[in-house]
């Protein structure tokens, strides 16, 4: 009895160190690897879904985990490691149904948590193909003296594939045709609109259409007895001289007209009464009669007119001008070069030829401008005729500003006659060589000749250099 209790209490020692050890493990183990808990947001895949079928809803899905494991193992988690899917194979066609989602993981020993949401709502519907016949509405009618054929529509149906509710309500398909007073066959692309059993427009969202438009062919013919025949305007002379025909139109281009069909077939155009255009300068419009063969009449009375377009022959002229200077002050003087200068204008050719001599300036401008060579651009004067410079050569004009000397009759002055003197009075009249002018100088009560043959006047002089003995300059 003794022998047992001691095993006993043995065991339950032995027991308790286990437990004691393994707690101690785990709280270790936690320690160097703690538990970590993560979110994941999968994409659903929807599987088992036969050939004929058609998702309609939903278009997408996604769902959201949570795991739970050592933070070793998570870290090494991803989305790949997880598949999302719902099983289509049992859902029937035009219902709106809930399906469970199911997840799969390739991680084992993974806490998870259920899907977030746990369904979603599917509707399969079976997919099919319908051919919708096209129906055509024409409107208007064509023009008199005219009939309409018999209309094509290539294709006459339309291949529509979709879900069979949407497929199912549509009953036939409209293309509208407008005809205006239309004298020849039309042909044309039109989109046709769908309508259901009851008359509604109905749409074609969701659905696959081998194509979207039709083509229309509508045949025109003229009726016997009518035809329609082009104008063709008959005129003699030509503009005044410097003009030009431009163009010749009437309105209405085409008339109809009746009578005999042999005639109406024999005729390839209708001529307008002769229009006089000799010394024309100008557009004009008028009305005309047509000259109609015997048995023809135009099947309604109206108004035809003429347009006859006439503008004047564009040329070019050259002429060769002086340049007028502007602008210089009245203590300065200038030389330009080259003093003439080449101008074409273009323009109107009678025009051109009323320009007389004044009626074209060259002109620079000189105003504000300092001693000194500049390049100005000339600028050319017209009278308002419709003409335009096309070109100035030399396009600038080299201008070249100096200071005026002011000649005056005397120079007042107590200036003793030297040599010295004389010699200044050479260096003066020298600066007036490109001027032209002669000169004489009074010094005091003396007049001293100046032995140059171009010295006519006298200078003032306004500024001497010292020069021994007294001088007094006015």
């Amino acid at each position: 009895m003794r022998h047992t209790r001691s095993l006993l209490s043995f065991l339950g020692s032995l027991l308790l160190a286990l437990v004691l050890a393994t707690i101690i493990w785990i709280n270790a183990t936690q320690v160097q690897d703690p538990i970590r808990s993560q979110f994941i947001q999968l994409e659903v895949d929807f599987v088992g879904q036969s050939e004929d079928s058609i998702l309609v809803r939903p278009e997408r899905q996604s769902v959201q985990i949570r795991i739970e494991g050592p933070e070793s193992t998570i870290r090494q988690i991803s989305p790949d490691n997880f598949a999302a899917f719902v099983d289509l194979r049992q859902v029937p066609f035009g219902q709106s149904v809930s399906v469970p989602i199911e997840i799969t993981s390739t991680v084992p020993d993974l806490d998870r948590s259920l899907p977030i949401p746990e369904e979603v709502e599917v509707l399969l519907e079976q997919q099919v193909s319908r051919e919708i016949p096209v129906e055509l509405d024409i409107r208007g009618d064509v023009a008199r003296g005219h009939v309409q054929g018999e209309p094509l529509i290539e294709p006459a149906t339309i291949s529509v594939s979709g879900p069979a509710s949407l497929v199912e309500q549509l009953d036939f398909a409209l293309a509208t045709v407008f005809l205006n007073d239309v004298r020849e066959t039309t042909f044309g692309e039109h989109r046709p609109i769908f309508y259901d059993e009851q008359g509604r427009v109905a749409s074609t969202t969701n659905l696959d259409l081998n194509m979207e438009e039709v083509q229309v062919t509508i045949p025109v013919e003229e009726s016997d007895g009518f035809a329609d025949k082009l104008i063709t305007i008959d005129w003699e002379g030509y503009p005044a001289p410097g003009y030009r025909l431009l163009n010749a139109s009437v309105d209405p281009p085409s008339v109809l007209v009746t009578g005999l069909p042999a005639r109406i077939n024999a005729m390839t155009r209708l001529k307008t009464e002769p229009i006089d255009i000799t010394g024309l300068t100008g557009t004009f419009n008028q009305q005309v009669t047509l000259d109609l063969p015997a048995g023809v009449s135009l099947d309604q009375d109206q108004e035809i007119f003429v347009t006859i377009e006439v503008e004047p022959i564009l040329s070019t002229d050259t002429h060769e001008r002086n340049v007028e200077l502007l602008g210089l002050r009245e203590d300065m003087q200038a030389s330009i070069d080259p003093e003439q200068v080449r101008v074409v204008l273009f323009g109107p050719l009678p025009a051109l030829d009323s320009l007389v001599a004044d009626d074209v300036r060259v002109t620079v401008d000189l105003f504000e401008l300092i001693s000194g060579t500049h390049r100005i651009q000339p600028v050319v004067d017209l009278p308002e005729r419709g003409i335009e410079v096309r070109s100035i050569r030399p396009e600038t004009i080299s201008v070249t500003i100096s200071r005026t000397i002011t000649p005056t009759d005397e120079i007042t002055s107590t200036l003793p006659v030297t040599e010295t003197n004389n010699a200044l009075l050479m260096i003066v009249a020298r600066t007036k060589l490109n001027a032209d002018i002669s000169t004489t100088s009074t010094i005091g009560t003396a007049t001293l000749p100046v032995a140059q043959p171009f010295l006519s006047h006298t200078l003032k002089l306004t500024h001497f250099a010292d020069i021994p003995g007294k001088r007094t300059i006015a």
